[in-house]
């Protein structure tokens, strides 16, 4: 069955040079994702369309060879990417991670036969943070997708309640973990064209295989609500042991 993925994330590391207090995942882990399970994902599953490509970690910047790695295998399957974002913290620069960012911003450009990538690359500065580095914003300043840095205060009400956030008790938030474990919302099967469709609005692949609903969380609460891993499985093999999704058929996959 082809996938088609509204948003999809990917977890580069769990590895992060700062210790912040307001951190939703928790202690950093020395996890990466690798080769082997990109490679797993991209071969075991057919897919046909991502419209938001995101990376995340840990700190991104940190194995952004598996971000290049990653674009390389979409340039080889000719997948449709719409857009792209990550955040870093701008404390490391990683070439590995701008030549893959650079390849991805040209290759939509060639294949949506656009004037432009709409690609976000932003530096999360708050009172949490450790300011970035002059030198790595020199850096990556002058790319076409760079967001220019703007210091912001994060307040309690906008603090997610977990990880270390939840254990230092600054959030305003309770824990909600009905995004994790709620997969009829989040996905459908459709049938378009002759062809049936696992359209998925959003989903989460951590450094370690495991797949989930939800980003927001912290590493433990995601490894323990994951819903299979790429690894060993096909995301249509996961999503067949869930209940039974009800085949729409459709004019048009993008609803």
């Amino acid at each position: 069955m082809r996938l088609f993925y509204n948003r999809l994330q990917f977890e580069l590391t769990r590895i992060c040079n700062q210790n912040c207090a307001h951190c939703c995942r928790g202690e950093s882990q020395n996890v990466n994702l690798t080769k082997e399970i990109v490679d797993n994902f991209f071969e075991k599953n057919d897919i046909y369309y991502i419209g938001t490509l995101l990376f995340s970690g840990g700190e991104p910047t940190l194995n952004g060879r598996m971000l290049e790695y990653i674009v390389d295998k979409i340039i080889e399957k000719q997948i449709t990417v719409t857009m792209f974002m990550l955040s870093i913290n701008g404390l490391s620069y990683s070439e590995y991670l701008v030549n893959g960012l650079n390849k991805l911003r040209d290759y939509i450009i060639k294949k949506e036969k656009a004037s432009y990538c709409p690609g976000v690359l932003m530096v999360s500065q708050s009172q949490f943070h450790r300011e970035a580095k002059k030198e790595v914003i020199e850096k990556l300043k002058h790319l076409s997708y760079f967001s220019p840095i703007e210091k912001v205060i994060i307040t309690e009400e906008n603090i997610l309640p977990y990880g270390r956030a939840y254990q230092n008790g600054i959030s305003k938030q309770q824990p909600d973990l009905s995004e994790l474990i709620n997969c009829q919302k989040n996905y459908k099967i459709k049938e378009y064209e002759g062809f049936e469709y696992l359209t998925i609005a959003y989903q989460y692949i951590s450094a370690n295989g495991n797949i989930v609903n939800d980003g927001c969380q912290s590493y433990n609460l995601m490894d323990d609500y994951a819903l299979g891993n790429v690894q060993k499985e096909s995301i249509d093999e996961i999503y067949k042991k869930m209940p039974t999704m009800k085949l729409i058929k459709s004019n048009h996959l993008y609803e």
